[in-house]
Order: structure tokens, then sequence, then C-alpha cells
């Protein structure tokens, strides 16, 4: 389940209007929309680290799970595949698996729910934080997205 979405820090290259909101006592769901500025291509690196805290108290530790820096259409053409089908009923103006650049758009995200089988099975439960980075070589743009969710005992995200 969504916890948080603690930040988005960019220098012009996208822009976010996201938060987390109750939907019922059991159910959080992303809702607001992301500005991309600029399209993202061969020229922007990108990767994603992994933070999870067992006991779900915020002491994260970083996590082996990682995707490693790649071009931004290496990850579309490699990656994004498998969690599009997850994701594009909830923001229906998102990339689609290997198309490149990433183009300039607003994508809205309608209330969107974690599906548990975005993770592997044997992802342990706790509390977790999702760090997005990219930046662009030979010039000076980069972003950073930061969510945070939490995955229970019995697989339940």
């Amino acid at each position: 389940m969504f916890e948080q979405f603690r930040q988005c820090s960019s220098n012009g290259v996208i822009d976010c209007n996201l938060r987390v909101r109750k939907i019922n006592r059991t159910m959080a769901a992303l809702y607001g929309n992301a500005t991309v500025r600029m399209d993202l291509g061969k020229n922007f690196k990108t990767w994603f680290d992994a933070y999870h805290s067992p006991l779900g108290n915020n002491q994260f530790n970083l996590y082996p799970m990682r995707v490693p820096p790649m071009g931004v259409c290496d990850y579309l053409e490699r990656f994004w595949g498998d969690y599009y089908p997850y994701m594009v009923g909830y923001a229906p103006n998102l990339v689609k698996p290997g198309e490149c650049p990433l183009s300039v758009r607003v994508v809205q995200f309608n209330d969107m729910i974690l599906d548990p089988r975005m993770l592997p099975p044997y992802n342990p439960k706790g509390l977790w934080k999702l760090v997005w980075h990219a930046n662009a070589t030979g010039m000076d743009k980069y972003f950073l997205v930061e969510l945070t969710f939490k995955v229970y005992p019995d697989g339940h995200i």
C-alpha cells in the first residue's frame, strides 16, 4: 500500500503534483499528475535504488535489489514492459514499452493502487522506499523521485 509520496526534485526536467490519499480504511492510492518537460532519451542515465525498513520505523537500509544505471531508452526496452500492464489502467498517458525517447507529456495518475504482482513473491515485508534518479550526460539536468510503500506479511501491498 502506498504510504507517502516524499519528493520530486528536478531542475526543469519533471514536475510532480502527486499525493497519496486514503480511499478507505485499508487502501491508499496515488493521485495527481507528473509533467515531463523535456524529451528523455539516450542522453539521460536512469537508475533505481530500493531501501528497506523491516520494522516499518523509517530506519531504511539500502537493499541489494536495484536497477543499475542505464540509458532511459535501454530501461524502456528491457524493464518497462514488466510494469506497464499494472500501471496503464491508472495512467493512460504512460510511455509504451520500447518507445523512445520518452517525450514531453503530462501523465495523470487516477487513484493508482499498487498490484502485489508487480513485486517478486519473495519480497520481504516492511516499509519500502523507492528512489528513481536520472541525470543527463553533458548537461546539468537531473531529477529524483521518492516514493514509500508498505508490504504486509501476507504479501499484500
